[in-house]
């Protein structure tokens, strides 16, 4: 089986009664088992793709497990997920499944029955990887031409890129958040001799020091309490290939120098060994923020700065480049319009170019997508565009010619708002809007949503 040496699972659940017996379980059963007392946690631990599966519980305080679910979907956290329940309906089973779910159980079940889950779930991730790194070496990911934009600015990023590429050596990628280090990263690998080895991203700012390290670095077996057996780092899992370091700045001080050494000599050493271990790797970094300030206050080493930035690529904000606006707007129709969606109303066109975008491509993307999703039509209306976009425009447009007109438009907005909020599942609208889910259809017939 793929799974059961290496994987790496998240138990997240309020009842510790709950955690300890499934840590204890899956423990025994060979798999590194981390747990969250809560959604928040949860989600703070698993926001850096960390791990394999992600087991979490339905109803906990605060955030919910589809609330979990929902917001590392968002972030494009690529791990199998199941949902645990004592409370199980159909309307959860398939809101979960929709959001990305891959198995709904329902508590309490038999130590059999999840391990049977947790390693059907494994193996699938498992497997999907090496088929994705299968078509890799057939089709190498990542390309300059990933990278949307005519502008000036971005054809000097695009040529620094592919000197990069060409060249040995760290690159250090630096841009506001959304702008889109992570494509050039991929764009840097993609073009480099590496192509065909592993791409492995890693978000520096998703996790503990103890849990950075330890993904980072591996273990020895017996290192913690715990650590039934021994795992390599995922610097060790990209060897021959490119390490993505993303928001380097927030790496601690303390796993600087043994960064420092891994970047230097290629050599890494898990937690609890005492002999070093030689990886051929490439390291890109990214950040976005500047990181001569946070050497000059003592935050960060001098000597990683300068060893991370022997090439150096600055992406700018999209308020920098507005002539590429169009084409990102273009590309991102395409790309989820699935030929349903076709084009823009000029008016559209008018309010998306007029924005100033502050979350820079990333945001227009997410603005496109949901457009899309929500538009009843073959052209996106300004009824489709987020509040933030049309109300600089609509405060400026004459008053509403009636009250009953400005209470339609004013229950549409409600309607495409809450379904965007909830992807598109209507049951889950429903009951935010305390409606039955008829009500709900016909509501949306009305306003041909």
């Amino acid at each position: 089986m793929f799974g059961e040496r290496m994987a790496r699972i998240l138990v997240i659940d309020d009842d510790p009664g709950v955690r300890e017996s499934m840590e204890r379980t899956l423990r025994t059963a060979g798999y590194t088992v981390h747990t969250a007392a809560s959604g928040e946690d949860g989600y703070e631990l698993a926001r850096g793709g960390a791990f394999d599966v992600i087991l979490s519980d339905m109803r906990m305080p605060g955030l919910s497990g589809i609330d979990v679910l929902r917001k590392l979907r968002e972030v494009r956290v690529d791990a199998a997920f199941i949902i645990m329940t004592g409370f199980g309906t159909v309307d959860t089973a398939v809101e979960a499944m929709k959001l990305g779910a891959v198995d709904f159980v329902q508590k309490p079940f038999f130590r059999d029955e999840l391990l049977m889950r947790v390693r059907a779930a494994s193996d699938r991730r498992q497997l999907a990887r090496q088929v994705d790194l299968l078509q890799r070496q057939i089709q190498p990911d990542g390309s300059v031409d990933a990278l949307i934009g005519e502008s000036p600015a971005m054809v000097r990023v695009k040529d620094l890129i592919t000197r990069a590429a060409a060249a040995t050596g760290t690159v250090l990628i630096t841009g506001e958040t959304g702008t889109g280090k992570e494509v050039a990263a991929r764009a840097i690998h993609g073009g480099s001799t590496r192509r065909t080895q592993p791409f492995v991203a890693f978000n520096c700012a998703a996790l503990t020091e103890s849990l950075l390290e330890n993904e980072l670095f591996g273990h020895a077996r017996g290192a913690f309490t715990g650590a039934g057996g021994a795992r390599p780092g995922l610097i060790e899992h990209a060897a021959g290939g490119t390490v993505f370091l993303d928001e380097i700045g927030t790496m601690p001080k303390s796993l600087q120098a043994k960064l420092l050494r891994a970047v230097e000599s290629g050599e890494v050493r898990r937690i609890g060994e005492n002999e070093s271990r030689t990886v051929d790797v490439r390291f890109v970094a990214a950040t976005n923020v500047e990181l001569k300030a946070a050497v000059e206050s003592g935050e960060f080493r001098s000597d990683l700065f300068y060893r991370l930035n022997v090439h150096r690529v600055h992406l700018p904000p999209l308020r920098e480049r507005g002539e590429d606006v169009r084409l990102l707007i273009e590309h991102f129709v395409r790309r989820y319009g699935g030929g349903r969606v076709s084009g823009l109303a000029p008016s559209t066109w008018d309010a998306l170019l007029a924005f100033d975008y502050p979350g820079n491509v990333r945001q227009l993307e997410h603005v496109i997508q949901r457009a899309v999703a929500i538009s009843p039509g073959a052209l996106l209306e300004p009824a489709d565009l987020p509040e933030e976009i049309v109300a600089p425009r609509a405060m400026a447009a004459p008053a509403e010619r009636s009250v009953a007109a400005a209470r339609e438009r004013a229950e549409r907005e409600m309607i495409v708002t809450t379904l965007a909020r909830h992807h598109g599942v209507v049951s889950a609208a429903a009951r935010e809007l305390q409606v039955s889910r008829t009500t709900m259809w016909r509501m949306m017939k009305k306003h041909a949503i």
